[in-house]
């Protein structure tokens, strides 16, 4: 049914897990979280219950499509093949551009180190944890693999000591009263919402290591849900903690921190910067090296690069070609301190567009694969299934329509100049017959 990536197919559905929380918690919950609590108050852990349900509508193309094949690109394959081959192109540097900002996750574990050793060089500690983790990742994935599931033990260790150590401390009997509460209503409610969802995204781009799980049909898309809901489940726990402890007007917009120092003594405080932040910074920057490379090896067997650079190592089995060049990315902009943070959202709204016509575009799998979709432990009749795509679509739009209307309109236009360049990209590539289409999924 397809050529041979060459992969080798090791990870399990323990390694899966590993992976999918590490990449859920970034450090972003840091200091996302009291930013929830400014903008809704003590009932910041709904908002987090909110942002699962949105997480997990952007998952369900993710989740349907692991669910029925090894797709060897990740959504890049499955763009390509429910939207159309012609728009792979598009696909590829908007992902590209999206992934940018891969430097910044080395920058915040330097800056959380720095605050551990306040004598340290931040841009030679992000340089060393870059090509730490670019070294782990060249030597295999199985390697890699253990890594991360090494850090995300005591990552999540950390968490919980949090909502332990921190629940006493909450004062449950005006917890749940106003003033404090709900600070903007039930909008701000469903806004804080809009807003932490970036906060438990993540677990869909496990379909990018489909190629290399055993079970990838099972395991994918089950770890999907079970990941995505544990994390949302500690973190709507731990903001509890962290809006109870102290007035809500002394932790609205400030980091976790805060009330760490209240409820750790000094011991249990430097375990959890060092395993909370240090670890939450590690691990996403780990997972992203890991999975950053997928589409683009797909990508350039097809042709949308030079096919060279879709070769595995011979011994390793990883994209030692595309990881040097991610390197670099990683690397220069550290050593000449260049400020790359804002390249991501030069593709942020083109990302919430993406997800719709993605949704739109599912809708011909049931047609496309019936015998395979006939198989999938999600298979449904056609009209939920139909539904459940327009709701994808709805809900994707909603969030594009809530991040636009609080949107400079110069980066809104700039997001239009970047979509129309990468279209025409794409098709200028695709009729200079340079693009040779590979199929690359398969029964697993």
């Amino acid at each position: 049914m397809s050529e041979d990536v060459g992969y080798k197919q090791v990870l399990s559905r323990k390694d899966l897990f590993g992976i999918a929380v590490g990449m859920i918690i970034g450090a972003g919950v840091m200091t996302l979280t009291g930013i929830g609590i400014e903008r809704t108050g003590r009932s910041v852990f709904i908002s987090y219950l909110i942002a699962t349900f949105f997480a997990l509508f952007f998952a369900v193309p993710s989740i349907l499509s692991s669910s029925i094949a090894r797709f060897k690109g990740g959504n890049y394959t499955v763009w390509s093949m429910f939207v159309g081959e012609k728009w792979a192109g598009a696909w590829i540097i908007i992902y590209f551009l999206g992934e940018m900002g891969i430097c910044m996750y080395a920058l915040s574990f330097a800056e959380y180190f720095q605050a551990l050793f306040p004598t340290s060089n931040p841009k030679i500690v992000a340089m060393a944890i870059a090509t730490l983790f670019f070294v782990v990742n060249f030597f295999g994935i199985n390697i890699m693999a253990k890594v991360e599931n090494f850090l995300t033990v005591a990552l999540v260790g950390a968490i919980l000591l949090f909502i332990v150590c921190g629940m006493p401390h909450v004062d449950f009997a005006n917890y749940f009263k106003n003033p404090g509460f709900t600070t903007h209503g039930l909008v701000g409610i469903f806004a804080g919402g809009a807003f932490l969802n970036y906060a438990v995204l993540g677990a869909s781009e496990l379909i990018s290591f489909s190629g290399e799980c055993k079970n990838p049909k099972k395991d994918i898309p089950t770890t999907i849900i079970i990941s995505t809901a544990f994390v949302a489940i500690m973190f709507s726990l731990l903001s509890i903690v962290a809006s109870g402890v102290l007035p809500v007007e002394q932790v609205a917009g400030q980091p976790l921190t805060l009330v760490a120092e209240v409820i750790f003594n000094k011991p249990l405080f430097l375990f959890f910067i060092v395993a909370g932040a240090l670890g939450a910074t590690a691990t996403t920057l780990n997972v992203t090296v890991a999975y950053i490379t997928k589409p683009l090896v797909q990508a350039s067997r097809d042709g949308w690069f030079p096919k060279s650079m879709g070769e595995l190592h011979p011994k390793y089995r990883t994209p030692h070609k595309w990881l040097f060049v991610w390197y670099l990315l990683t690397i220069v902009p550290l050593a000449l301190d260049l400020s790359v943070n804002q390249i991501a959202d030069l593709v942020m709204f083109i990302t919430y567009l993406r997800s719709i016509v993605y949704a739109i575009g599912y809708l011909k799998m049931p047609k496309m694969l019936p015998d395979l979709w006939a198989k999938s432990m999600f298979h449904m009749p056609d009209w939920a299934y139909r539904l459940l795509m327009y709701s994808c679509a709805g809900v994707a739009a909603f969030q594009l329509i809530s991040n636009a209307m609080a949107a400079d309109i110069k980066m809104i236009i700039i997001n239009i100049v970047v979509l129309a360049g990468a279209i025409i990209f794409s098709l200028v590539r695709y009729h200079s017959g340079k693009v040779k289409m590979e199929i690359s999924y398969e029964k697993a």
